[in-house]
């Protein structure tokens, strides 16, 4: 028995060390003192750590003893009991109290006392084993090595130390192609488990759920083995399909375990190592989310679903990133499940405001957040998720949790829309624009807003108006003419802004090409030394050898100047371009309070104000009255330059002939015709000549008779 420590003095501890020192240096003579130094040994154990390494190495001492004693009976086949067997088996009932009082302190020491003691006994001791030639497995052998997996797993479940320890190891292991040759224990394994493989499957479970490390590894594992399509290692093609049920089974134990878990505790409560693991490795899931296969995407979009309670920010990165590469409908109705997850459903008849859908925003985030991502990327599937909300299939889309988002963003998009030259971007986003454009009474959009979603609208209409492919174009301005209809209803600002934006960047500006108009040339000039200059001059000077004026026409030093290339497109895309034009000018002026009407009168009186404005030089003599013909000496100048425009941007004609059909639109466009009139007359062209007469006459300038003068101009000589 051990000394009592509570009736012991700091001498008596003293005298036990003197004691245990005296008696482990000489050799015993006889098991009792044997037994009685052991026993003070294990005193001094206990109160006197100093000692530890001591006694440790004593007890190695008894162990090797006895060990010789029962190696040399074994010998001499003798069976004589040792006495030291007693003292084993003291030393092991003290050290297995200790361990059990106290594992986390005594734990480590005595395992690590064990493995030297082991380490002694294999240097000291010489086995020696015969096989025969023809031998067989020991069955107890083979029943170790099948133990050996289940032994593992119920050990990893009692220590997290160990479950760590073991998931770096094995997961550096298992492959995918090792898991056909685990497949043939599986039975065997069973038997330790009561020949229950569900007993089997819930520990594999519970001890993928404590891993802190390789999620993702270990997710791609169970994946890749319920999918994959080859039979290569199993022995038949029901092992492979009982594999993969089984793989399939303990991911969906895995996914289902997590949520009953996050709904017992509560997020902040539970504590899940795995999807702390998976927190870690995001980055190796987000590829999941874009993968052909529906099974791995909507694992990875409930691992997210389960991350969200905890750190909504990944899902907004997460969704953010769906949203900008999603490939097909299938993964923009992943990222609506991503979304929606977890919301309650409300029965029909309750109003909206009791809806507590009102208040999630997450889609509005993800969408702000994919805007600041998706300048350079080329499409956007938001329109996709915008139909099935108007079509009203998904009862959780009902909330209008999507219109919400986009008219949250919509100065974002109008940005983007208006800084964008890629085409299927701005497509993409004007068609999502025209699908949020039923209007609403109880959402109404600031000034501002509205002018910049104008801008964008009008820029989109000559990224159209650019394309070749004649479907895009046509499909593309059919939704601006949509759009701008609704815009200059709701806003005058917006429809003075659209027919300025549109005339002014298809009369002056780079777009003016589409429509027929000569393309600009800017010479580009060097700009020369002046100290090169003078060493060209010569010494003499050249006289002139006749009587002559010279009008110069080009630019000193660098000879005439070149005439501007002729446009080199096509005259039906050109009329096609016009007549989309006209449409949209007419969708800026509609009338949405008139059906009989369509066309707002005071917005083709505007247009006509707006051709003034951007032909005429000048403001001079803008009257609505015709002069007499002597006053035309006063605007030769003015009328030269009207006619020149006419002439270079030949969209003019087309515009005058919009205004002559809208009387008395034509009218303030009079100091227009009044100069082509007057340059037409001093300097007869009989095309232009038909076009002036024809709009006079479409717009009842000319009375009746001289209506139909357009009608024989052709015939007629100049001088006529």
């Amino acid at each position: 028995m051990l000394h009592n420590t509570t009736s012991l003095s700091p001498q008596d501890i003293l005298a036990e060390v003197r004691k245990f020192i005296s008696g482990a240096v000489s050799r015993p003579s006889h098991s009792a003192n044997t037994q009685d130094v052991t026993r003070t040994a294990l005193f001094l154990l206990k109160n006197v750590p100093a000692a530890r390494d001591a006694v440790l190495e004593y007890f190695c001492s008894v162990f090797f003893a006895a060990v010789s004693k029962y190696v040399r009976q074994i010998e001499t086949n003798q069976n004589v009991p040792i006495p030291e067997e007693s003292i084993i088996a003291e030393i092991h009932a003290v050290l297995s109290s200790f361990i059990n009082g106290n594992p986390e302190a005594w734990a480590p020491i005595i395992s690590a006392w064990s493995l030297d003691l082991l380490g002694i006994y294999l240097m000291y001791s010489r086995t020696e084993w015969s096989l025969d030639e023809d031998m067989n497995l020991d069955e107890d052998i083979k029943k170790q090595k099948l133990a050996t997996v289940p032994f593992l797993l119920n050990l990893a479940s009692l220590s997290q130390t160990l479950l760590k320890a073991m998931t770096s190891d094995v997961l550096q292991i298992l492959k995918p192609d090792v898991i056909p040759r685990l497949a043939l224990f599986a039975a065997d394994w069973c038997k330790y488990f009561d020949n229950q493989s569900a007993a089997l499957i819930d520990l594999t479970v519970h001890l993928v759920l404590g891993c802190e490390q390789g999620a993702s590894q270990i997710i791609n594992i169970l994946l890749d083995t319920s999918l994959n399509t080859s039979n290569v290692g199993y022995h038949s093609v029901n092992a492979t399909q009982s594999v993969k049920n089984v793989c399939r089974e303990i991911l969906e134990l895995i996914l289902q375990e997590i949520d009953l878990l996050l709904r017992s505790h509560g997020p902040q409560s539970a504590n899940i190592a795995l999807l702390s693991s998976i927190k870690q490795e995001i980055s190796l899931i987000m590829p999941m989310l874009l993968n052909s296969n529906p099974l791995r995407v909507q694992t990875a979009v409930r691992l997210l679903c389960f991350l969200r309670s905890q750190n909504p920010n990944i899902v907004v990165s997460m969704a953010s990133y769906m949203l900008v590469k999603a490939p097909t409908t299938f993964h923009l109705a992943a990222l609506i499940r991503l979304i929606t997850n977890n919301i309650v459903l409300f029965p029909a008849n309750k109003s909206g405001t009791e809806n507590i859908l009102a208040g999630h925003d997450y889609l509005t985030q993800i969408l702000e957040q994919a805007l600041r991502q998706i300048y350079y990327k080329n499409v956007i599937d938001e329109e996709e998720s915008r139909q099935w909300e108007k079509s009203n299939k998904a009862a959780i889309l009902q909330s209008k949790m999507i219109t919400r988002a986009l008219r949250s963003n919509l100065y974002q998009i109008s940005s983007l829309l208006t800084r964008t030259d890629n085409f299927d971007l701005a497509n993409d986003i004007v068609i999502l624009l025209d699908l949020l454009s039923t209007p609403e009474k109880d959402y109404i959009l600031n000034v501002e807003l509205v002018l910049k979603l104008t801008k964008a609208v009008i820029q989109y209409f000559f990224l159209c108006i650019a394309q070749t492919d004649i479907m895009k174009k046509e499909r593309g301005v059919k939704m601006v003419c949509h759009l701008l209809k609704d815009l200059t209803c709701y806003s005058p600002c917006a429809r003075v802004l659209a027919l300025r934006e549109m005339l002014e960047n298809s009369i002056n500006n780079e777009q003016a090409k589409y429509f027929g108009a000569k393309e600009k040339l800017e010479p580009r000039f060097e700009e020369t030394l002046l100290l090169h200059q003078n060493h060209r001059q010569v010494t003499s000077t050249m006289l002139a050898q006749r009587h002559s004026s010279v009008f110069h026409a080009g630019v000193i030093g660098h000879g005439p100047r070149r005439p501007p290339p002729e446009n080199s497109i096509d005259k039906e895309t050109i009329a096609l371009n016009k007549m989309l034009l006209i449409d949209v000018i007419k969708a800026c002026c509609s009338n949405q309070e008139s059906d009989r009407y369509p066309i707002n009168l005071d917005a083709l009186t505007m247009v006509s104000l707006l051709l003034v404005e951007l032909v005429s030089p000048d403001v001079m003599y803008n009257g609505l009255p015709w002069p007499d013909e002597e006053f035309t000496k006063v605007t030769i100048e003015r009328d030269l330059q009207i006619r020149r425009k006419f002439k270079d941007v030949p969209l003019l004609w087309t515009l005058l002939e919009l205004t002559a059909w809208y009387r008395p639109a034509l009218a303030y466009c009079s100091v227009l015709l009044r100069g082509i009139t007057a340059t037409v007359m001093a300097n007869w062209n009989t095309e232009e000549g038909v076009l002036l007469v024809n709009i006079m006459a479409l717009g009842q300038l000319l009375p009746p008779p001289l209506a139909s003068i357009r009608d024989i101009l052709p015939v007629l000589q100049p001088h006529q």
